[in-house]
């Protein structure tokens, strides 16, 4: 017979079922590794609001993060320098930590032969290093953290690559369809703790919503770009897959809801030394938030047409191992439409009319590659949130809610116009 448990959870603006972590948790020290980018600075953010439970917070990343708190301290550190230097760096700021978030990532620019990101192979030795090298680093400070939390994502599915084994539940068997530096990532923290007998924690988020600036890679990003360009040149919000993409159901990670979830996650004592899938747990379709992306910049749109032309490609492969590969269909590429002229002259206008602080064509591929990936995927991505419900977590947020939130922000850091009085 298993014993009851009460759960008390609690509302923070468009953030609810979010739990009431215990008094006794005071005084906790923290690193964040990657602070500066988007999963980073939200989960800086989210401990910077509760200076009694996390007393310091160490931000480490090589340009400080956005956030400013009286328990926050950035420290200058590229992971990629060798352990000894790392190591120097945490003791000149006297580090002491309770737990570890690691959100390091250095994307690739691909050579001309390599896929958009880069390279499997270099991904996973690039990434790799990054993790390896911090915690050389702990180890010649003699820091001795009670938990270190690892943020993957979906990618440990290889549902990228082509249909899975649906819903994605945290124990399915690694498909190695092809090297992934997540399951790198993976095998060096969990080696690391068993031998030393640390607690650790691996996170699946899907794609990741939220606005921070300097951090542009995110698909909805150049997504608020896309419209605020059709907005300026008073053209329709097309949408660039068919059909089957304009209904398939996509997991959000909010990264707000994400930070809540990783702080809970490290002070639940029945949590240590697992992995665990989260999003927003708010249904999202294409179809169902494009008209409103549409009313959002006083647009008009329409539903992918019957008799269009349609460009396929088939994947090389399917991970779950049977049934056919999966297939992406666009009537338009966003990578191609991001190189047009006009569309650059557009963005020029808006820049200085607005002063924008950003460049979003500047790495064209890298950045409206994945929207463009989203928007023409044919195969399911559910995912499982059962592990994390038995644990106790019911944390929630309207996906479109949290959508609006991210561009409105993305307004205010000057990233992009103002979105349009509706």
């Amino acid at each position: 017979m298993s014993s009851s448990k009460a759960l008390t959870i609690q509302s923070k603006g468009i953030f609810h079922g979010l739990p009431t972590i215990p008094e006794p948790f005071k005084g906790l020290r923290a690193i964040v590794a990657g602070a500066s980018g988007m999963s980073g600075q939200h989960m800086t953010q989210v401990l910077a609001q509760s200076p009694q439970r996390w007393e310091k917070v160490y931000a480490v990343s090589r340009s400080p993060p956005s956030v400013k708190a009286e328990n926050i301290q950035h420290i200058s550190i590229d992971l990629l320098s060798r352990p000894e230097d790392i190591a120097t760096a945490l003791r000149d700021h006297g580090v002491v930590a309770d737990i570890v978030f690691f959100f390091s990532y250095v994307q690739l620019h691909p050579e001309p032969d390599e896929p958009v990101f880069g390279s499997a192979d270099r991904l996973c030795e690039v990434n790799g290093r990054l993790l390896q090298n911090l915690l050389g680093a702990l180890d010649l400070c003699s820091i001795v953290p009670q938990r270190i939390l690892l943020q993957t994502g979906l990618k440990t599915y290889d549902v990228h690559l082509g249909p899975v084994s649906i819903p994605m539940v945290e124990s399915d068997p690694r498909t190695n369809v092809e090297p992934n530096f997540y399951y790198t990532q993976e095998d060096i923290l969990i080696e690391y703790c068993k031998t030393r007998m640390l607690k650790y924690n691996i996170t699946h988020p899907s794609w990741i919503l939220g606005a921070v600036q300097g951090s542009l890679m995110n698909i909805f990003y150049p997504l608020a770009v896309y419209a605020s360009v059709q907005k300026y040149h008073k053209r329709p919000l097309l949408f660039p897959g068919d059909l089957i993409a304009w209904d398939k159901a996509q997991p959000i990670s909010s990264g707000t809801l994400n930070s809540f979830f990783h702080e809970w996650l490290v002070l639940n004592p029945d949590a240590g030394n697992q992995s665990l899938n989260i999003w927003d747990g708010s249904d999202f379709t294409w179809g169902k938030f494009w008209p409103v992306l549409a009313r959002w910049y006083g647009l008009d749109w329409e539903p992918p047409q019957s008799g269009t032309e349609y460009t396929e490609i088939e994947m090389p492969v399917t991970p779950r191992g049977y049934g056919p590969p999966g297939r992406v269909r666009y009537s338009f590429d966003l990578v191609d439409w991001a190189t047009a002229p006009d569309v650059l002259r557009a963005w020029s206008v808006l820049s200085k009319e607005h002063n924008l602080h950003n460049n979003p064509f500047e790495n064209v591929a890298e950045l409206f590659a994945p929207l463009q990936f989203s928007c023409a995927i044919s195969w399911s991505w559910t995912v499982s949130m059962d592990k994390a419900r038995k644990l106790g977590w019911h944390g929630y947020v309207d996906s479109v809610e949290s959508m609006r939130q991210a561009f409105e922000t993305f307004a205010e850091l000057r990233m992009i116009p103002p979105i349009p009085s509706t």
